[in-house]
């Protein structure tokens, strides 16, 4: 009877490490897509557009100002000086406003880099508990093994609700991570998923109570269960929420890249009607059209997914995988803009 006990206390020991492995290796899939794209979807579009995209838009312009370089420097020269002081006012007061934005952007860059070494750091202390905590846990559930220790005893019951709460613990850690991570994403409809992990942080938080106050194995076992499936539903919350921050941002760029791709066609027809052998030029214009097509493929794929209510934990690591893929391609495609651009160069005329 004493060994058929220790063996019902075993499975309980065994249902609340299983239940818990969720903390192991892949976890935390939604943190790595949104650390490891999140920055990359934001800068895409930044890097075509202000490396080449405004010179592109511009360089229709620079014929123009070299042609009314000399009216320019004549009516400069006529501008009577109540104009000329209006004219330096409004040049130091639109500097000034864009030293203060710059300071106000400046400020909250640092302040969210801070908040955020201060979460992280929260986090790899949750962790070093965690897993402290399971060793301990492991150790018991060895003695009981070797029945060197009562299953049911406060040691072994006080060793259980420490793995449960530093669990717990860690869990909350890494969502508080992902809330803030989406807070300072300046990607909008966030608001809905932020409202939906502090939930969960809540929910969470309120189990730890229920560790407290088990006064068995079972019991806790039972508490596991529901903590298992809080954890599941925010993972899936978390994973489609970096998603579709990422996937706006790409969006955006993907929007430009249309308007981009008809400047470039504009600019290409006009030197081939000048007898430009531009043939090289063709080929990769066609190569990055290929490009974003493949790359809003793969966006739509993703999104599909994200939209899907029902969606499973797997659809969505899918839908990210989609939407990593896109990126890719909208990296070759801009390295195919650099290329196109900097031929460009060769044929301009002053």
């Amino acid at each position: 009877m004493k060994k058929l006990r220790s063996m019902r206390y075993l499975t309980y020991f065994t249902i609340i490490l299983t239940l818990l492995s969720v903390l192991s290796g892949g976890a935390f899939a939604a943190k790595a897509f949104s650390e490891k794209y999140g920055n990359q979807g934001q800068n895409i579009q930044e890097d075509s557009r202000s490396s080449y995209g405004n010179e592109i838009n511009n360089a229709d312009d620079d014929n123009a100002d070299d042609n009314n370089a000399d009216d320019n420097n004549t009516d400069d020269n006529n501008t009577d000086d109540n104009n000329t002081d209006g004219a330096n006012n409004s040049e130091a007061g639109s500097e000034r406003l864009q030293n203060n934005i710059s300071l106000k952007n400046q400020n909250k860059i640092s302040e969210y880099k801070q908040e955020g070494q201060k979460i992280k750091g929260g986090l790899q202390l949750q962790r070093k508990e965690y897993q402290k905590a399971k060793e301990d846990f492991l150790e018991i559930r060895s003695r009981i093994r070797a029945e060197e220790l009562n299953p049911n005893s406060d040691e072994s019951l006080n060793a259980t609700k420490v793995y449960l709460n530093s669990s717990i613990n860690y869990m909350i850690a890494h969502l508080s991570n992902v809330k803030s991570n989406m807070e300072h994403s300046n990607g909008n409809g966030t608001e809905k998923t932020i409202f939906a992990l502090d939930e969960k942080i809540k929910l969470l938080e309120a189990k730890k109570a229920e560790v407290a106050n088990a006064s068995s194995q079972k019991e806790l076992a039972g508490t596991v269960r529901s903590v298992r499936e809080l954890w599941d539903d925010a993972q899936k919350i978390s994973l489609a929420g970096a998603g579709e921050i990422v996937s706006k941002k790409v969006g955006k760029y993907l929007e430009k890249s249309e308007a981009l791709s008809d400047i470039l066609e504009t600019k290409i027809e006009n030197l081939n009607e000048t007898g430009a052998d531009i043939s090289d030029i063709k080929v990769k214009l066609a190569s990055y059209r290929s490009y974003i097509k493949s790359a809003q493929e793969k966006k739509t794929d993703a999104d599909s997914i994200y939209e899907d209510k029902n969606a499973t934990r797997e659809d969505l690591e899918k839908a990210n995988n989609y939407l990593s893929q896109s990126i890719v391609d909208i990296s070759k495609a801009n390295k195919l803009l650099r290329e196109i651009f900097e031929e460009l160069k060769n044929y301009k005329t002053d």
